[in-house]
């Protein structure tokens, strides 16, 4: 099926527009098809980026550019590479490539307005989103919505963070990310008792969240509740310990008498 929709683009990117030059022309008739390579580079360079292996995906995805250079689905993925590095400049740019050649790869406007929201260009990062919200409904409308939570985040406007992250939970109920950050942006508009309701769903399906535990834990010291506080403090350094929460916590733990025996 991916060979296929593979296969498909490509077609669509070598097919000809009236206004293009002969020479233009002559050069797309050369290129390689994908039937006959089967984008082997391309295939290989998301195998290695899913591994962490980022450097050799891009030199990867970099030469399935060469060979490809209007596929967009292959721009696309070297600009995910690209991202990974914090080359933001260089990732806003495969995507914006994948666009021209495909304008109905709502993936790549999706990614262009990450890669702009984590270079500090908020405007232009909102602008992305809201064109994929836009578009006819699509699985990136969840992740659409998910990203503008974030950037409301960045933006401190915590309460439209929380609608956004609401919004996004009516469409996909079981985004445990987009229930996560709601806790956070809760917690921020001080809404507590939603916050530990957020992060203990989360816990509910994936027990040792750093995050989740932490951050309940939190949410309960706000309350008369500071035995069971300590108690997700503990599972937090138990289920994570080299995460930046259990380190929080550790410290947390270091001042209550006899939480360090109940850690061990």
């Amino acid at each position: 099926m991916r060979g296929r929709r593979l296969a498909a683009v490509l077609a669509a990117a070598l097919a000809l527009p009236a206004c293009r030059s002969a020479v233009e022309a002559d050069e797309k008739a050369r290129e390689p098809s994908a039937l006959t390579a089967d984008l082997v580079d391309y295939r290989n360079g998301l195998a290695m980026l899913r591994e962490g292996r980022v450097d050799e995906a891009i030199q990867q995805l970099s030469m399935a550019k060469q060979n490809y250079p209007r596929n967009a689905e292959v721009a696309n993925a070297l600009g995910l590479a690209l991202l990974y590095k914090k080359d933001f400049k260089g990732a806003t740019k495969q995507f914006s490539d994948a666009l021209y050649f495909d304008p109905n790869l709502v993936e790549a406007l999706n990614n262009r307005g990450v890669a702009a929201m984590e270079a500090g260009r908020y405007e232009d990062a909102e602008k992305d989103f809201g064109e994929v919200l836009a578009r006819p409904s699509s699985a990136e409308h969840a992740n659409a919505r998910y990203n503008l939570g974030l950037l409301r985040g960045r933006q401190l406007r915590w309460a439209d963070a929380e609608r956004e992250f609401t919004t996004c939970l009516a469409d996909d109920a079981g985004s445990l990310k987009a229930l996560r950050q709601r806790g956070l942006a809760r917690m921020k508009t001080e809404n507590f008792r939603g916050a530990l309701e957020d992060f203990l769903e989360v816990l509910r399906e994936d027990a040792k969240d750093p995050v989740a535990n932490y951050n309940a834990a939190l949410c309960l010291l706000t309350t008369d509740r500071r035995d069971l506080a300590v108690r997700y403090m503990e599972r937090t350094v138990q289920a994570a310990p080299e995460s930046d929460e259990a380190r929080k916590a550790r410290r947390f733990l270091g001042g209550e008498p006899g939480a360090a025996g109940r850690e061990r």
